[in-house]
C-alpha cells in the first residue's frame, strides 16, 4: 500500500465523521429553532460541512414557495445535484437540494445522508405546524370563553377534539391510580381499546415497568410541587411491551377533589436514532482495525527498503569504482563540500560554481543549526540528523574524507527528501492515539456528550427560575413562616439551594475539560524534542483521560515524588507513552479479578541523572518468551480483541527518542513493572 491509499483511508474515516457530525448539527439546529425560516437557513451551513468538497457545495430549500439559499448559490455554476422532496401529511411542499460547482459524484453515503436530512426537515415542519394549529385552536377557544359564554357547549367539543385528537397520550387519574379519562394516543401506546367497559388503574393494571418505583417518586414531587417535567420512563401495553416516553404530571383540584393530569411523549423513534449510533460507532472502529492490517502490511514493505538501502551503502564502501558509478545514479543529492562548505562535486545534472551547499542545495542563506557536514569536520566521524528545512524533512548523513596523515580535508554528504516517510511515521503515531481515543471514547462518549450539554442548558434555566420564584417564595414566606420546601425551612433553603445549582454547574463544567483533555490528547504533533516537561502532570492529565475506562479494572495509586525536575522532549508522546502502558496494565488484569490495583510512582536518581517512572500491575503477568518480544512492532497477546501490536513498540521508540530507555520485570500470575527513565539535561528545572 502506498502513501496515496494510506491518505485516502484517513481521508474516508474524515468524511465519515463529518457525515455523524453534520446529522448532530442538523438536529440540533432544528431543536433550537423558533420558526421554520430560522430552521433552514441555520441547517444550510451544517449540510455544506457534512460533505467531502464543503468548499464547492452550495444549497437550496423551497418550501411552499419560499426559497432559503447558501451565501455562495449560484445556479448558473452548478454541475451536479441532489433533491429531496419535503413531504408533510403525505403532501409535497417543497424540497432540498444540494450541489456541487464542479463535476464531482456524491457519495452513496452523502446520499443516505441527505434522505434522513429531508425526513428529519419534513417531521420538524409537520410538528412546527401541527403546534400553530394547536395553539390557534386555544387562542380561538379563549377568545370564545371570554366574549361568548352561550357557546361554551361548542368550545368544549372543540376541547374534545384537541384532547383526543393530540400527538402526545393525555391522561387525567386520580390519586389511587384511577384513569378518568385518557385520549387516543394513550391508548395506542398501552394497546387496551377505548371503547373497554372496565376501568384502567396505573398500579392494577401495571401500566408503569417499576411502578414501585416510579410512581411513590411522581406522587411525591407533585405533591411538594405541583408539577414534574422531564420523567423519563417506561409504559407497559397489555402484552407487557414496553413504550418509552417522556412524562410530565400536574396535580389538578377539581370540584374540591385532586387529580393527577399526565402527558406522554412517545420517544420509541430518538431511542432507535441513539441505537442506530451506536451501531455506527462500531462500525468506525472496524473500519480501524482493518486500516491498522493494511498498515502492518506497509511496515514490512518499509523494512524491506531499508535492508536493501543497507546493502546498497555496504557496497559503496567496499568499492571505489562502483562508487563512482553509482554516485551519479543515486537519486539523492550526494555532495562533496569543503570546511567552508564549498560544493567540489555533485551528483546532480546542474551547472554550480564555487556555490556552498547551504544556499545550493537548501536554499538558505546561512548554515543550518547542527550542520552535519560542520560536524564532521569537528569530530572526524560519520554523522547522521534528520532536520526539517522549510516544509520538508530531510535526512542528512555526512561522512570524512581523510588525507594521507589522517586529517579530515572532505566531506560526503547525502541529503535525502523524506517529508513522505515522516508523515508516515507520524500517521502511525496518530493511528495509535486513535486505537486508544476508539476505546476511552466507547465507554464515555454516549454519557458525557449529549447528556451534559442538556445539563449544562438546563442549570442556567434553573439559576434564572430560582431568580424568578425567589420574591415569591419570600412574599410567601412573610405570611407563613412555618414554610418549607423540599422539607426544609425556608432559610435553609434559600441559604443551600444556589450553592446546590453552582456545585452541578462546576460538576458539568470539569465534565467539559475532561472533553477538552481527550481532544487535546488526539491532537496531532510535529514531534519536536522542545517542550519542558512536568512528568507528575503528565501523569496526573493521563491518569483523568483512562480513568474512566480503567475504574471498570482496577483501581489506580500514585506516589509521585514532587521534587523531580523537568525534562525537555515532547508532552504529547510522553503522554502517548503513559496512557498505552496504564491502558496495557489495565488489561492484564484476570477477567475474575476483584482487587485489580495499578500503582504509578516517580523518583529522581541523582547518580545517573535520570527520572524514573514505574508503572506496576498485579495482573497475569508475562513468562521469559513474551517479555523478549513485547517491544517488537506488531508483537501482541490480544490479537483476538483488536491489539495492533503497535503500542509499546511505539512507546519504546518515543523513550529512546527523548535519550531513555525502558525496563521490564514481570512474574507470571503476581504482576507487572514497567521501569521507564529518562535522562535530565543541565539547565533543565
Amino acid at each position: 500500500m502506498n502513501n496515496k491509499t494510506i491518505n485516502k483511508i484517513e481521508y474516508d474515516l474524515r468524511e465519515r465523521l463529518k457525515e455523524l457530525e453534520c446529522l448532530y448539527n442538523i438536529s440540533s439546529d432544528i431543536e433550537a429553532a423558533e420558526n421554520l425560516e430560522e430552521m433552514y437557513t441555520n441547517s444550510i451551513k451544517s449540510i455544506i460541512k457534512g460533505f467531502q468538497y464543503s468548499d464547492i457545495t452550495t444549497v437550496e430549500v423551497v418550501f411552499d414557495d419560499t426559497k432559503y439559499y447558501a451565501d455562495n448559490y449560484d445556479r448558473s455554476t452548478i454541475k451536479n445535484s441532489l433533491t429531496f422532496d419535503l413531504v408533510i401529511n403525505c403532501k409535497r411542499r417543497g424540497y432540498v437540494e444540494v450541489s456541487y460547482f464542479e463535476n464531482y459524484d456524491f457519495l452513496p453515503e452523502e446520499n443516505k445522508m441527505m434522505k434522513e436530512i429531508a425526513k428529519r426537515f419534513s417531521k420538524a415542519t409537520e410538528k412546527y405546524e401541527l403546534q400553530i394549529e394547536l395553539e390557534k385552536y386555544v387562542n380561538k377557544l379563549e377568545e370564545l370563553v371570554s366574549d361568548k359564554t352561550k357557546e361554551l357547549g361548542k368550545s368544549k367539543t372543540l376541547f374534545e377534539t384537541l384532547f383526543t385528537r393530540a400527538p402526545d397520550g393525555v391522561v387525567i387519574s386520580d390519586l389511587n391510580g384511577d384513569i378518568i379519562k385518557a385520549n387516543s394516543a394513550f391508548y395506542k401506546m398501552v394497546q387496551y381499546q377505548e371503547d373497554d367497559f372496565r376501568k384502567l388503574n396505573y398500579v392494577k393494571d401495571k401500566l408503569y415497568k417499576n411502578i414501585s418505583e416510579i410512581r411513590p417518586y411522581v406522587l411525591q414531587k407533585i405533591k411538594e410541587n405541583g408539577h414534574i417535567d422531564g420523567v423519563e420512563l417506561e409504559l407497559l401495553d397489555i402484552n407487557g411491551n414496553t413504550c418509552p416516553v417522556i412524562g410530565s404530571f400536574t396535580l389538578l383540584d377539581l370540584d374540591n377533589h385532586k387529580y393527577i393530569e399526565a402527558i406522554y411523549k412517545d420517544i420509541r423513534i430518538r431511542k432507535n436514532l441513539e441505537e442506530k449510533l451506536i451501531e455506527q460507532n462500531e462500525n468506525l472502529e472496524k473500519i480501524v482495525k482493518d486500516r491498522t492490517k493494511d498498515l502492518e502490511k506497509q511496515k514490512n514493505i518499509l523494512e524491506k527498503k531499508h535492508i536493501a538501502l543497507l546493502d546498497i551503502t555496504e557496497e559503496c564502501r567496499i568499492s571505489r569504482i562502483r562508487l563512482e558509478t553509482l554516485f551519479k545514479a543515486i537519486t539523492d543529492t550526494v555532495i562533496m563540500i569543503d570546511s567552508d562548505f564549498n560544493i567540489k562535486e555533485i551528483n546532480k545534472k546542474v551547472e554550480i560554481k564555487n556555490g556552498k551547499c547551504y544556499k545550493e542545495v537548501f536554499n538558505l542563506d546561512i548554515p543550518c543549526a547542527n550542520c552535519p557536514g560542520k560536524m564532521v569536520f569537528k569530530e572526524k566521524r560519520p554523522i547522521t540528523v534528520e532536520k526539517k528545512i522549510h516544509d520538508d524533512y530531510y535526512l542528512l548523513q555526512a561522512y570524512p574524507i581523510f588525507d594521507p596523515k589522517g586529517n579530515v580535508e572532505g566531506a560526503l554528504e547525502f541529503s535525502r527528501v523524506i517529508t513522505k516517510e515522516k508523515n508516515m511515521e507520524l500517521q502511525l503515531l496518530q493511528t495509535d492515539k486513535l486505537a486508544s481515543l476508539g476505546q476511552l471514547v466507547s465507554g464515555i462518549a454516549h454519557e458525557i456528550n449529549n447528556p451534559n450539554a442538556f445539563i449544562r442548558g438546563n442549570i442556567e434555566i434553573a439559576k434564572e427560575a430560582y431568580k424568578d420564584i425567589l420574591p415569591i417564595l419570600e412574599d410567601n414566606y412573610q405570611k407563613n413562616q412555618d414554610l418549607k420546601i423540599a422539607r426544609l425551612s425556608f432559610d435553609v433553603f434559600k441559604e443551600n439551594f444556589p450553592v446546590l445549582l453552582e456545585d452541578m454547574a462546576h460538576g458539568a463544567d470539569r465534565i467539559k475539560n475532561i472533553v477538552h483533555d481527550l481532544r487535546k490528547f488526539a491532537k496531532r504533533d510535529e514531534g519536536f524534542l522542545t517542550d519542558t516537561v512536568d512528568v507528575n502532570s503528565t501523569i496526573e492529565d493521563c491518569i483523568r483521560l483512562v480513568k474512566n475506562q480503567i475504574k471498570r479494572k482496577a483501581m489506580i495509586e500514585t506516589n509521585l515524588d514532587h521534587n523531580i525536575p523537568k525534562i525537555k522532549g515532547n508532552i504529547q508522546r510522553l503522554e502517548q507513552v503513559i496512557v498505552n502502558m496504564l491502558i496495557n496494565a489495565s488489561q492484564a488484569m484476570d477477567s475474575n479479578q476483584k482487587d485489580g490495583a495499578i500503582e504509578i510512582s516517580t523518583s529522581y536518581l541523582k547518580e545517573s541523572n535520570e527520572i524514573q517512572l514505574l508503572i506496576n500491575d498485579n495482573g497475569v503477568g508475562m513468562d521469559e518468551n513474551t517479555q523478549k518480544q513485547i517491544f517488537d512492532p506488531f508483537f501482541t497477546t490480544k490479537k483476538n480483541k483488536g491489539g495492533t501490536g503497535l503500542g509499546l513498540s511505539i512507546a519504546y521508540g518515543i523513550i529512546k527518542e527523548h535519550g531513555g530507555r525502558i525496563n521490564v520485570k514481570s512474574v507470571v500470575g503476581e504482576g507487572t513493572q514497567f521501569y521507564v527513565y529518562l535522562q535530565v539535561i543541565d539547565g533543565d528545572s
